[in-house]
């Protein structure tokens, strides 16, 4: 066979063969790509369920900081981790702290609940000692965090990744791991700063993702095997490819099967050499590759298709080249509309320019991790999109993709919105609360007068707080103010009500008022707003039991008042009212009983002096009558005399008890003689030896003199009927203007005023002049009374 017979053949050969190699390598080149591919996509899947992860165990993160009043309860986190996890089928959630050694009894103690562990079977057990714990405080009841105090120190991957740096920061995720006997997964950790009555207080949310749920993620393929940290929970055995990616500190890699060459693909090769039809052999070979790469690149847009995020490409041009229908769903662009504007016009005019230094970044090859901004919608409205976009320098494009965030920044809004609000409310009510105390502890009225009027500024911010009481010829007067600097409000100034002028307005009308403007203002409350630079003023009544007593005003030289200043002021205005009324009531009180004490002694007086002048000097001038019948008898009526002379002593008998009686009554001798004297006499009539020590400067009202007399007497009186005392007693002095009285014996004690003793009527004649009884009785110490008189008038 010559060589130009053979070189045909040879060429032909070498063709066969050359094809028969060729299309095998590219049948396993092309497996291996379509398995690389769905790799790709599946780590792609996996990394957004990592990212969906992270971001729930941010807002729990969040929520942990943001808390109001109190701190967060078990009950509240479970709630809200429940309500935010399962709508993507996360359901176990912790929020744990670590615990000391030397600090686990008191943190038991606070919870409420041991330390505990579980072993592999999940039985719950109390945890032993250790150097150190983290056991979960606030638990969502899903396994693995199922009871609070359930100790995480022995997961080694929850430890070493709360002893990262990055956890402070960022959501960092432990290896693959099995706790106890449930499902294979990881953890999600983050540092949490809890917030507990406005102190801090330091822990860590935990967020359990099971590996199925991640697996789950991957929709493209049946058998995969994910590793993170190097750790597997499940091998698929021979020839796989990976995709790897970093997220959250750690490495996922994601292995799926190498799936062999099949089809047309392993069959070309044999059909080459059976046939030796190269050309198509090798059309077919292309044709096969071309339809793989198709059916990748469907793959591609149909998860750029059905994504809920915002997908795009933008040209370095500033158009963008492409957009998902979730662009259109989202802002209600179509795409046409899209393509055709740049991409600034739809951004927010406020957030253009730092849009723009972003873009910059991006055209220098950065990448954009997380910026937000506003993009304004279709129709006239705006929505928060968090970017994440790569940079693709060679072609000259970005690809994005935007997460709407507005529910999130609204709700962060709102939490903040809500903060302002229960401050302002707690604040108030604490102001309320102090004015409150003082009116219930009966606090006079200019101390409730200043408190209410400071408090009321403080709280409301302004630049004057003013208290006045309208008087009787058409003015009012300041009766409590608490000035700011630069705004002289004298206690005492007084102002017509007549003309346009706030004092007027609420004096006619019985309501709050305002006014932001004193241009056309008159009258001398309006010269002085105007003089010191007052812009806005708020007055609210105070009305005391239906009538209107005044008002309490506040003044703002910086801004017009907020739109509730009249309704805060009318709590401030209830309080005032309510303490004005009490002291009317008081005084009141206080004046009818000291009337009626006064009233009871003058009929005393009266009575002892009616008896004294009429019936005392009767029967002292039927004694003497009978007294001289007595001895004009003769002396042989003798039995008569006898008779007469009983008649006598009986009289003189009825004429001493009559004087005791009067004494009693009203002692004659306190009006004579005072005070001194009248206990003289009391003590030397007392059936027990009395010490009797008085000193007093001048004379004392006779209101005081009666009370104090009356005091003693029934002191000396219940020591002889009760107390077995060998010696009482009684020490009476002036000090401080006040009477002072003091009555002690060594008696047998245990005196008790609700059983009779007559003390409730001292106690009463004492508080009815304004002073006050106190009794000391312990059982074998003997009974002090002390008795404190005013000897000024009462008001």
């Amino acid at each position: 066979m010559s060589l130009r017979q053979i070189a045909p053949l040879v060429l032909a050969l070498a063709v066969i063969v050359a094809g028969f190699f060729g299309a095998r390598i590219l049948g396993q080149r092309d497996a291996r790509r379509e398995s690389e591919h769905r790799a790709e996509i599946a780590a792609t899947q996996i990394h957004g369920r990592i990212d969906q992860g992270g971001a729930l165990a941010d807002s729990l993160r969040r929520f942990m900081a943001g808390a109001v009043r109190g701190r967060v309860t078990n009950e509240q986190f479970a709630s809200n981790a429940s309500r935010w996890l399962s709508p993507v089928d996360l359901t176990a959630a912790a929020w744990i702290e670590r615990v000391p050694s030397s600090e686990r009894a008191a943190y038991e103690r606070r919870l409420g609940r041991p330390v505990v562990v579980a072993d592999l079977q999940g039985r719950i057990g109390r945890a032993g000692p250790k150097a150190s714990y983290l056991p979960a405080t606030l638990v969502t009841g899903i396994p693995p965090m199922t009871v609070p105090g359930l100790d995480f120190a022995s997961e080694r991957g929850v430890a070493a990744a709360i002893d990262r740096p990055r956890t402070l920061y960022q959501v960092t995720a432990t290896s693959l791991s099995r706790p106890r006997d449930e499902l294979a997964g990881l953890f999600l950790v983050q540092s949490a700063q809890r917030l507990t009555n406005g102190a801090v207080q330091p822990g860590y949310v935990v967020l359990f993702v099971p590996e199925l749920w991640l697996r789950a993620a991957a929709t493209g393929t049946e058998r995969l095997e994910l590793r993170v940290g190097g750790v597997l929970s499940e091998s698929i055995g021979g020839a796989a490819v990976h995709s790897r990616f970093t997220e959250a500190g750690q490495r996922f890699d994601v292995l799926v099967p190498l799936e062999p060459v099949q089809g047309a693909a392993a069959a070309l090769p044999w059909i080459i050499l059976a046939a030796g039809l190269v050309v198509v052999a090798l059309a077919g070979v292309a044709e096969l590759y071309a339809s793989r790469r198709a059916k990748a690149k469907a793959e591609v847009d149909r998860l750029f298709t059905i994504s809920s995020d915002l997908i795009v490409v933008a040209g370095f041009d500033g158009y963008f080249r492409r957009v998902n229908p979730a662009f259109e769903s989202s802002l209600g662009y179509t795409q046409q509309e899209a393509l055709s504007r740049p991409v600034l016009d739809f951004v927010h005019p406020d957030d253009r320019r730092p849009t723009e230094e972003e873009v910059q970044h991006l055209h220098e090859g950065q990448t954009t991790i997380s910026f937000v901004n506003r993009y304004l919608c279709k129709n006239g409205s705006h929505r928060w999109i968090e970017w994440t976009a790569t940079p693709v320098i060679e072609e000259r494009l970005t690809y994005a993709v935007g997460r709407d965030v507005t529910e999130r920044r609204q709700a962060e809004s709102d939490l903040r919105e809500a903060e302002e609000r229960y401050r302002v409310l707690a604040e108030t009510q604490a102001a309320l609360r102090r004015v409150a105390t003082l009116v219930a502890r009966g606090a006079s009225p200019d101390e409730v007068f200043a408190a209410t009027t400071a408090e009321a500024g403080r709280l409301l911010e302004s630049d004057a707080t003013a208290l006045c009481r309208y008087e009787a010829d058409s003015t009012a007067t300041v009766v409590a103010a608490a000035p700011a600097a630069n705004v002289d409000v004298s206690i005492g100034g007084r102002f017509s009500v007549d003309g346009e002028n706030l004092l007027g307005v609420v004096s006619r009308t019985g309501r709050a008022a305002r006014r932001d403007s004193f241009e056309d203002a008159s009258g001398g409350l309006a010269e002085l707003a105007r003089r010191i630079g007052v812009r806005s003023a708020v007055e609210a009544p105070v009305r005391v039991e239906g009538r209107l007593w005044g008002v309490l005003a506040v003044w703002s030289k910086r801004a017009p008042l907020p739109g509730d200043t009249e309704q805060r002021l009318v709590a401030f205005t209830d309080l005032v009212a309510t303490a004005i009324a009490n002291t009317e009531s008081r005084t009141q009180l206080t004046t009818s009983r000291a009337r009626i004490v006064a009233t009871a002694d003058a009929t005393r007086r009266q009575i002892e002096r009616d008896l004294h002048d009429g019936a005392q000097q009767r029967l002292i001038s039927l004694s003497f009558e009978l007294r001289g019948v007595h001895d004009a008898l003769p002396p042989e009526l003798d039995d008569h005399r006898a008779a007469l002379e009983e008649t006598l002593d009986g009289l003189t008998s009825a004429l001493n008890e009559l004087r005791e009686l009067a004494q009693g009554i009203h002692p004659a001798i306190l009006t004579q003689g005072g005070l001194g004297p009248a206990l003289k006499t009391l003590a030397h009539r007392s059936a027990i030896p009395v010490e009797l020590d008085v000193q007093t400067e001048g004379g004392l009202p006779e209101r005081v003199e009666v009370a104090a007399y009356y005091v003693v007497s029934e002191a000396l009186a219940n020591a002889a009927k009760h107390a077995r005392a060998s010696v009482v007693h009684v020490a009476v002095r002036t000090q401080d203007h006040m009477l002072n009285v003091c009555v002690r014996d060594d008696g047998l004690g245990g005196a008790d005023p609700d059983r009779g003793s007559g003390l409730l009527g001292l106690k009463d004649r004492a508080e009815a002049i304004g002073g006050s009884l106190s009794l000391e009785s312990a059982g074998g110490a003997g009974t002090s009374l002390y008795v404190e008189l005013p000897l000024d008038d009462v008001r």
